[in-house]
């Protein structure tokens, strides 16, 4: 638990200030606690760091009606843009400067050693087979990439003696830049521009990379898809995109699944469902159709009477959970087929078992409907 001052009491003002309070009160402090001022004296940086920590909370209205609810939390200072809140000060990377990244939870202090670059990402998509899904499969993407320059080894340097420390920075990839404040002169820390920050300067480029220390090539990769896996579901692999050349590390390479539709089954979940036809007669009396699952064809008892819309289950024959062993069952929906055409001998039996059963046929009127008819008449 950070124990914090009242960041009301550090500015020396009331909950029910207004922002130009907040403002006005900063301003006076700055001016009085800037290390700049007082020849980096470490007290009146400690106190220069309280103060600017709480004016960057209460001087965002969404921030202080957060602080004023529940007090100090380090997630105050989530995805916040220090540099706009103190950039009409003349001093907008002041926390590069003097706070780095532990703002809100430790002021000890940047980590001044450069950085690793890193590379951009690269998305494609391969397109695979409903049943591929199913099983897993393993494919070939071929696709377009920054690699690293095999003639230099990625340096950017034709010789390893081509690469010198830069002078405008002397190595260490930042410069001071000094400008006016309404406290006087402030002296800020950014990246150097001769070097982008890397410290080093390229005198001998490379003549197949142009000192870049990537190419643009055509490359090939085997990918495993695992088993179970849906349609429009991302595969990552770390380091297999794109390279940013010299002391840098490659970004990552996402690749987007498109799974074919199958003609047969459909997918929910991790189930699968089909459906399959039979006739009114096999609903009737029962029957043993042949079906395909992902397992090979398979043969299903209709037991007699199934009626339409019936299902049938086949379970643990579905998807494979993805990354899982699981798998989901297999539906299938029982359609019962009404034939459209039927010969004389067909229509004669089937009106011989209609009428074995009292049951109206053809589409004229019944004879009860006619009954009934004549006695409203009456």
């Amino acid at each position: 638990m950070v124990n914090k001052r009242d960041y009301y009491e550090v500015l020396g003002l009331s909950r029910e200030c207004t922002t130009e309070d907040i403002k006005r009160e900063y301003r006076k402090l700055a001016r009085k606690y800037h290390p700049d001022v007082n020849n980096g004296n470490p007290e009146s940086e400690e106190k220069f760091k309280e103060i600017s920590e709480a004016y960057a909370v209460l001087s965002n209205e969404e921030k202080r009606r957060q602080y004023d609810r529940h007090g100090f939390n380090g997630s105050l200072f989530d995805d916040f843009d220090f540099g706009s809140v103190f950039s009409e000060f003349g001093f907008g990377d002041i926390f590069d400067t003097f706070f780095g990244t532990g703002f809100g939870t430790s002021f000890s202090g940047r980590d001044r050693t450069r950085h690793m670059k890193k590379g951009s990402d690269i998305n494609v998509n391969v397109e695979i087979d409903f049943k591929e899904s199913a099983y897993g499969v393993k494919k070939e993407i071929e696709y377009k990439v920054d690699d690293i320059c095999e003639l230099c080894g990625g340096r950017g340097s034709a010789s390893k003696d081509g690469i010198i420390i830069c002078k405008e920075c002397g190595g260490t990839g930042r410069v001071r830049i000094s400008r006016q404040s309404f406290l006087g002169n402030i002296v800020t820390t950014t990246t150097c521009g001769t070097c982008g920050g890397s410290g080093e300067v390229i005198k001998d480029p490379c003549p197949k990379c142009g000192g870049k220390g990537y190419v643009y090539r055509k490359k090939k990769i085997k990918v495993d898809i695992p088993a179970g896996i849906q349609d429009g579901d991302k595969i990552r692999l770390p380091g297999k995109g794109n390279s940013a050349g010299r002391n840098s590390m490659n970004g990552d390479l996402y690749v987007t699944v498109k799974v074919k539709p199958h003609p047969g089954f459909k997918r929910s979940g991790n189930d699968i469902i089909s459906n399959v036809d039979i006739s009114f007669a096999q609903a009737a009396l029962g029957c043993r159709v042949a079906v395909e699952t992902l397992d090979g064809m398979e043969e299903i008892d209709i037991k007699p009477g199934t009626q339409p819309g019936e299902k049938i289950i086949l379970k643990s024959m579905g998807m494979v959970e993805l990354n899982g062993y699981r798998r989901g069952d297999h539906i299938i929906n029982i359609n019962v087929k009404i034939p459209t055409k039927v010969s004389d001998d067909e229509i004669n039996l089937l009106k011989k078992y209609a009428s074995g059963r009292g049951e109206e046929t053809g589409s004229g009127k019944s004879k009860a409907f006619s009954k009934i008819k004549d006695a409203f008449k009456k």
